[in-house]
């Protein structure tokens, strides 16, 4: 017993000590991070804790000046790992550092980190692993024992040499765990690199682009022997053609132009013979200084994460039944490859391309029109690219500044022939499809230094290259130029002929894998949906006794075929035995029963309301739940709190038309509201949308535990993580009935689908790796009725002590607290938010002083801009 006791005694000490020491280093880490130079090192140091000690400048750190030496105390030391604070901050100079291919931009002093986050440079090397017969000495940490550097930060730039330079990116918290697992030893580079040293620093000049670097290479004179492309570029880097990008006997060099007219020669076009099986192995890429070939389409997904996913389609010049025509065959082609669920895809109108800030909200544009472009709408679409835009062209005139000249070939002859796809990854495929009659020069020109092609697609008769793969720019920019259309389906009017026609249907399972492959070359998400069908509904209320009082007061309002009609979407109550099917006209409802995609009891034991959300029309599959209850709420109980659920959508509707994707994961629902217009929401209804979205945002951030969970509020409606990417929205439909109004409150946020963007169970879980916690995930029946319980005790509180507490509240959770902005254009009056006025609107006030008030209807707010766009 006694050793029991002792047992359990030593336990809690050991756990205790680790925990109080943890939670020091943690609170100095919160304490130096951002304002000195923290250090973590390894190493046997020549003084003592707390001793003030000159110390010489790091290879990667600018020198100090003569009055100014850099000094070190030590914080914390344990064996040979110490914690120490070096003032001033050392700086390190980027001028000989290299950025990450896939970077957003390379790393200038200017480039924006976000608040709280913290660049840290590490130092590391390759350890010495002498062969001393002793086959632990090379034993590695576990997995599940290190921490991973790359979990836990964004790499930017690198300098190789020993030691190696890395610069990252991370938030205090993720340092505190960097820093101890460094203390630790359990911090895992890749690579096998140990690190010997990482510091938090500041930053002077500019790391290069590794494609700016070799092309600043290839257009400086005398640069052009074999001899010469093996010298160092950017420090001790060198860039060697890796062996698959050898040139083969046979290959021809192309002459690219440089912009001071120089010409150039390097190795570009490859035209191999015949294979073996006496197929033609058509036309290769070798270009020197061309990305990586093995680029990953789920890095390139990650590079365009922070893009809302939208797709724009470009037709032409006219608003034509045709160009209507075109964007429709294009968006059925995208969506049969993209799948349902992780794009929206617009028409890009030709007056909104110079008009629209469309380029910062666009994750890839099509080009789909053989007219001429206009000068000004062909170098939007370069600015586009070379910004790190993701751009198809299907038989096009936009070349992106590559000078491709188009030339005929077959005769001129427009009709199906035989090409061979060659992807950056995969085995090649040999398909059939419809050419415009013209392709590719193997003449390839390129205007600007940093632009590399490589052919992917050619004609089976006579290698002439039709798909080009571009890269463009310093930030990653990519095109894919066809001259075949990919785009088009057997069954368009083009296609004439049962001996086309059948060629082309025999091919096209190839046709939408190479389509698909192009996509997914691009950065978009090609995983396919499910088939969705319409579904019945079921009503269920909360309490018998209700149910009872709602059932007698619908049933008194239906016709003779048990059905509600209403405006949009007629409600048919039918018996459990009776199979109707739904359509978007008509929802056939059923009393009871179960879900199996609804946890009817999770989503009671959450409620805690008086009225809202206890009566529940459920469905699996519907349009939009924004419809479905206007007819039902004239006919029951003022005291019946109305919702619609679904699990899913097929066009879910957003504010100003737009369409809200709705994968599963997603929760969607529209909650019903009587608001007394003579009372203190009445008199300001514009708070409705306001007091939902906070709702929203408290269902989560107001639980034990998840109080740190960074959903925000965005105005008018959206909301997001930080200040980053929107994950949810309301949007209010309301009308006046007798002395109340009547609003349905519809909203959406994203709490299980990691894609297209981010939910919020990502951000649960991230914070369990920063922070070793634990917490569950959530479900979407727990999270609507916990907003919905929320939204009910926001709306009694204001109604009883008016909108004081409620601004409040909500400006504890918004985004704007005296942000900067400009109204209407980025040119245009300067102002400062200042909150919302009295009606819920926004106010702002100008630099001369004048205050204004903008409504959320039809106006927009531009974070990526600080642009407020006021409509007129």
């Amino acid at each position: 017993m006694l050793l029991t006791v002792c047992y359990a005694y030593l336990t809690f000490t050991a756990a205790t000590r680790i925990a109080r020491r943890k939670m020091k280093i943690l609170n100095l880490v919160r304490q130096y991070a951002l304002t000195s130079g923290l250090s973590f090192k390894s190493g046997k140091p020549e003084y003592l804790c707390h001793l003030t000690q000159e110390i010489s400048a790091s290879v990667f750190w600018e020198e100090a000046s003569a009055s100014q030496k850099y000094t070190e105390v030590v914080l914390w030391r344990e064996d040979d790992n110490r914690m120490t604070i070096i003032q001033p901050k050392p700086k390190v100079d980027l001028d000989e550092w290299t950025s990450f291919i896939g970077s957003a931009r390379p790393l200038t002093p200017t480039t924006r980190v976000r608040s709280g986050q913290v660049l840290l440079l590490l130092e590391a090397t390759l350890p010495d692993r002498e062969d001393d017969g002793n086959d632990d000495a090379c034993e590695e940490l576990p997995l599940s024992q290190s921490v991973s550097l790359t979990r836990l930060s964004e790499p930017l730039a690198w300098r190789s040499g020993d030691p190696y330079g890395l610069l990252v990116s991370t938030d205090v918290e993720g340092l505190g765990v960097l820093g101890l697992a460094f203390m630790d030893s359990k911090l895992k580079l890749d690579d096998g690199m140990e690190a010997v040293q990482m510091i938090s620093v500041d930053t002077s000049g500019s790391s290069q682009d590794l494609l700016s670097l070799y092309s600043r290479k290839l257009n400086s004179p005398g640069q052009n022997s074999s001899s010469d492309n093996d010298k160092d570029l950017g420090g001790s880097f060198r860039l060697e053609l890796p062996k698959h990008q050898q040139v083969h006997e046979g290959s021809t060099e192309v002459k690219v132009e440089a912009l001071g007219g120089d010409t150039t020669k390097v190795r570009s076009i490859t035209c191999l013979g015949e294979a073996k099986d006496g197929s033609a192995q058509g036309t290769e890429d070798a270009m020197s200084g061309e990305f990586d070939e093995q680029d990953s389409p789920e890095m390139l997904t990650k590079l365009h994460q922070a893009k809302p996913p939208n797709i724009l389609v470009y037709t032409g010049l006219k608003d034509t039944e045709a160009e209507r025509g075109k964007f429709d065959q294009v968006k059925e082609a995208l969506e049969q490859c993209l799948g349902p669920d992780h794009y929206i895809i617009y028409r890009l109108k030709h007056d909104h391309v110079l008009s629209q800030p469309w380029a910062e909200n666009t994750s890839l544009l099509v080009a789909a029109t053989q007219e001429e472009l206009e000068d000004s709408v062909n170098q939007k679409f370069e600015n586009f690219v070379e910004d790190g835009g993701r751009l198809l062209s299907f038989c096009s005139h936009f070349n992106m500044g590559l000078d491709v000249q188009p030339l005929p070939f077959l005769s001129a002859e427009v009709g199906v022939h035989s090409m061979v796809y060659r992807p950056l990854q995969g085995s090649v495929t040999e398909l059939k499809v419809y050419v415009t009659g013209l392709c590719y020069t193997q003449r390839l020109k390129a205007h600007q230094g940093s632009t590399a092609f490589k052919v992917i697609g050619s004609m089976k008769s006579g290698n002439q290259p039709v798909i080009l793969h571009a890269y463009a720019g310093y930030k990653g920019g990519r095109a894919i130029l066809s001259q075949v259309h990919l785009e088009m389906s057997p069954t368009e009017d083009e296609v004439r002929g049962t001996e086309m026609f059948t060629q082309l249907k025999k091919s096209n399972p190839q046709r939408h894998q190479v389509l698909q492959d192009i996509l997914t070359t691009l950065g978009m998400t090609c995983s396919r949906g499910t088939q969705t069908t319409l579904t019945s509904a079921h009503l269920l209320v909360v309490e018998d006794a209700l149910q009872d009082t709602v059932v007698q007061s619908i049933s008194s309002h239906l016709d003779e075929t048990n059905a509600l009609r209403g405006g949009k979407v007629s409600l048919v109550f039918v018996d459990d035995a009776e199979p109707t099917p739904a359509t978007p006209e008509e929802l056939p409802v059923l009393i009871g029963g179960a879900a199996d995609s609804f946890n009817w009891q999770v989503y009671q034991d959450n409620l805690k309301t008086r009225t809202l959300g206890k009566v529940v029309l459920y469905t699996e599959v519907i349009p939009t739940t924004m419809t479905v209850l206007d007819r039902l709420s004239s006919c029951v109980p003022e005291d019946a709190g109305l919702i619609a659920i679904a699990h899913r959508q097929t066009s879910g509707q957003g504010r100003g038309g737009n369409v809200w994707l709705s994968p599963l994961g997603c929760a969607m629902f529209t909650l019903h509201v009587r608001i007394p217009l003579q009372s203190e929401l009445g008199h300001r209804l514009p708070f409705i949308q306001h007091i939902m979205a906070l709702a929203v945002v408290d269902s989560v951030r107001t639980l034990p535990g998840y109080q740190d969970i960074d959903l925000r509020l965005k105005w008018p409606n959206d909301i997001y993580y930080g200040d980053s990417m929107k994950l949810g929205g309301v949007i209010v439909n309301s009308s006046i009935m007798g002395n109340s109004c009547s609003a349905f409150i519809g909203c959406g946020f994203n709490v299980s689908n990691s894609n297209p963007t981010i939910c919020i169970n990502d951000l649960v879980k991230q914070h369990n790796k920063l922070h070793n916690t634990d917490l569950p995930d959530f479900t979407t029946e727990e999270l609507i009725a916990r907003a919905v319980t929320i939204a009910e005790e926001i709306v009694q509180d204001f109604q009883e002590n008016g909108s004081d507490a409620f601004l409040q509240r909500y400006y504890n959770r918004w985004l704007h607290s005296d942000q900067q902005v400009h109204l209407s254009s980025e040119e245009g009056p300067q102002a400062t938010i200042l909150g919302l006025d009295d009606s819920g609107f926004l106010s702002v006030v100008k630099d001369g002083g004048e205050i204004i008030s903008v409504q959320p209807d039809g106006n927009t707010f531009d974070m990526l801009r600080n642009l407020i766009t006021i409509k007129t």
